[in-house]
């Protein structure tokens, strides 16, 4: 969806909000936005755990989960997105974070993003699985105070705030990294029709969309290894705005897709102005992880619609024998596109990456059972 859309139509509702409130004084208008924390779910190692987030001003409305078997009508998703959207954020405020005696302390960007690396108390090492460190804005920052904040993240002014993270620390013996795109990937958004896609965005809520056929259960299986037994980490990664992080991370969990960091884009704001997203936001996620994770396994999944391909093909050169797949799901069915994307097959074979193209996940399945990555 295009940043620039999103822009006018976050504008347009503040003006409507703003004379509603006029008209009907005692109502909430946009100068109620209030302080969050917004933990995003990240990955780590023994070493530190990544913590990642983001803090904003946002309205009060705070959006809640379908796994809970609530549903919401095309009107409340329209709302719920608009909030999203109608976000302030708020720069250079001190994040703390701790768990288990650890503490660490970073600084939100222009953007109110935050990114605090925790090492373990006492050299201990962090053991493999989900961790749940303790995200608070300190109380002596003047743009917001932790006072303000409870355990959602919304304003109180009387309780301290405090949200938990998710980051996931794979288990040493990992043999496998996966990454993969969400649009039209694993979430079937439909972005080559671009008016389905953001009717789908705006008045769909999760429980009213599908995921991509047969992708959660060759995900979980990718996950769990050849012996079923393993907990292979998984990455989603988007071109997606970073504002709909709540609705993304409702989608994966509703239809089943395996627990995951998720890496979305930067799309601004209004008082910083609506910039166009690059394929160089998912490389630099990648990027990072690679480095992560030096030495352990890549598969990478995308889609022919934007760049993709080239993005992978990009990367597995700059890092040889480090992406050992790529695979990209046939979406557009355009010839031109598949013999671009054809080309890229030979030199990735030169640094030991395969490619698989296919618009079937039996497909995909079939090179993981080859690959011995999933049970026959």
């Amino acid at each position: 969806m295009n940043p620039q859309v999103i822009g006018m139509a976050a504008r347009a509702g503040n003006v409507i909000e703003a004379l509603v409130g006029k008209l009907r004084p005692g109502r909430h208008g946009p100068a109620e936005r209030k302080p969050r924390v917004i933990s995003h779910r990240s990955v780590g190692d023994r070493f530190a755990l990544s913590v990642r987030g983001r803090v904003v001003r946002m309205g009060r409305s705070v959006y809640v989960n379908s796994t809970n078997g609530t549903k919401r009508s095309a009107s409340a998703q329209l709302v719920s997105v608009y909030r999203a959207f109608d976000v302030v954020e708020v720069p250079f405020v001190t994040v703390q974070v701790s768990l288990n005696g650890a503490t660490a302390s970073g600084q939100t960007d222009a953007a109110g993003f935050f990114a605090v690396d925790l090492p373990a108390a006492n050299n201990a090492g962090w053991s493999n699985g989900w961790h749940h460190p303790q995200v608070r804005v300190l109380a002596n920052e003047p743009a917001v105070a932790a006072r303000d904040l409870d355990a959602a993240g919304e304003v109180t002014g009387e309780v301290t705030g405090e949200v938990t993270g998710d980051v996931f620390v794979p288990p040493t013996a990992t043999s496998l990294v996966i990454v993969s795109d969400l649009d039209d990937t694993a979430m079937d958004t439909q972005s080559v029709h671009q008016f389905e896609m953001v009717r789908k965005v705006l008045f769909s809520p999760a429980d009213k969309r599908s995921p991509v056929d047969g992708v959660p259960d060759l995900y979980r299986q990718l996950q769990r290894g050849i012996d079923g037994q393993s907990d292979n980490p998984i990455c989603f990664i988007s071109s997606g705005a970073w504002n709909l992080y709540d609705h993304i991370v409702d989608y994966l969990d509703l239809h089943q897709l395996p627990k995951g960091a998720v890496y979305l884009s930067d799309w601004g704001s209004r008082r910083r102005s609506f910039r166009r997203v690059s394929p160089a936001d998912k490389a630099m996620h990648v990027t990072k992880l690679l480095t992560r994770y030096s030495t352990t396994p890549f598969l990478l999944v995308g889609d022919d619609v934007i760049k993709d391909p080239e993005l992978y093909a990009d990367i597995a050169t700059r890092f040889p024998q480090r992406i050992t797949a790529i695979w990209i799901r046939i979406v557009l069915n355009d010839r031109k596109r598949l013999r671009e994307i054809e080309r890229l097959r030979e030199s990735l074979q030169a640094v030991g990456t395969e490619l698989v193209v296919a618009a079937d996940s039996a497909v995909f399945a079939s090179h993981a059972r080859e690959r011995a990555w999933i049970p026959e």
